[in-house]
């Protein structure tokens, strides 16, 4: 008597009697897991108390004339842009990193979902924090005029909004996107951080990349949203070729590891 066996490629996983984990519980967990772990509240800690460091000091600075709104929300969002990618980083590999890839794809053998509910759980975080900015800049705006006796002027405006979310999605979505390719916190930390400031070195030195200039620059395409959405068609044109590049590569890159690495 014999007996078959079949074996399955990773990427083709059946899902758990017939259904897996539903979405919804997949990005509520990876969301959970970004505030939860003893890494991810060390970094909103450090965001947070660095968010007050900055707008303190920036109120120390202007006691006398105030500060503007928007210098505010600039400074307020600086923490939240240096060290929410890491963040991205620490989710995208946290099955790798702590080895419990086994039992996160035996809940939901089918990988390419926990990847999506990785990348929007990221975006989630990014969003409320920009929306605390919004909340927190007024507020340390108009003590900053009632202490300089200047009138309050909220004169930001839905394109600065949007530049500066824009801005702070492609960050957090380069550092999920490097952590997923290299599935190593540490290396891709360094990748993240390392590698924009190399290729502008080296763009410098090169007459051929520089005359591509922002195109294949995220560094240098994305620095115009600083002053809202209003880019025009080639400097949008420019962002999108430097993300598909520095985001749309690895990430495709870290979802054929993903779906491709053994499980042990």
């Amino acid at each position: 008597m014999s007996s078959a066996t079949t074996t399955t490629a990773p990427w083709e996983h059946t899902t758990v009697q017939g259904r897996g984990l539903s979405f919804l519980t997949l990005l509520r967990v990876e969301i959970r897991k970004q505030v939860d772990t003893r890494a991810g509240r060390g970094l909103l800690t450090v965001i947070a108390g660095l968010t007050v460091l900055a707008l303190v000091a920036i109120l120390w600075a202007t006691a006398g004339t105030g500060a503007e709104l928007y210098g505010l929300f600039t400074a307020t969002m600086s923490p939240q842009g240096l060290l929410l990618p890491v963040l991205g980083i620490i989710t995208a590999c946290n099955e790798w990193s702590q080895r419990t890839a086994l039992i996160t794809f035996t809940q939901e053998p089918r990988r390419f979902r926990v990847v999506l509910a990785k990348l929007l759980a990221a975006m989630v975080l990014g969003t409320v924090a920009v929306a605390l900015a919004c909340v927190l800049a007024p507020l340390a705006h108009v003590v900053s005029m009632g202490m300089a006796g200047q009138p309050v002027s909220l004169d930001m405006t839905w394109s600065q909004l949007g530049g500066a979310w824009l801005s702070q999605m492609l960050a957090i979505l380069m550092g999920v996107a490097f952590g997923l390719a290299l599935l190593s916190v540490p290396l891709a930390i360094v990748a993240y951080f390392v590698l924009p400031i190399l290729f502008t070195s080296v763009t410098m030195l090169s007459h051929t990349l520089a005359n591509l200039g922002p195109g294949i620059n995220i560094t240098v395409a994305s620095a115009p949203l600083a002053e809202g959405l209003d880019l025009t068609g080639a400097q949008w044109s420019q962002l999108g070729t430097a993300s598909l590049l520095w985001i749309g590569v690895p990430l495709l890159i870290g979802i054929w590891r993903v779906l491709t690495r053994e499980v042990k």
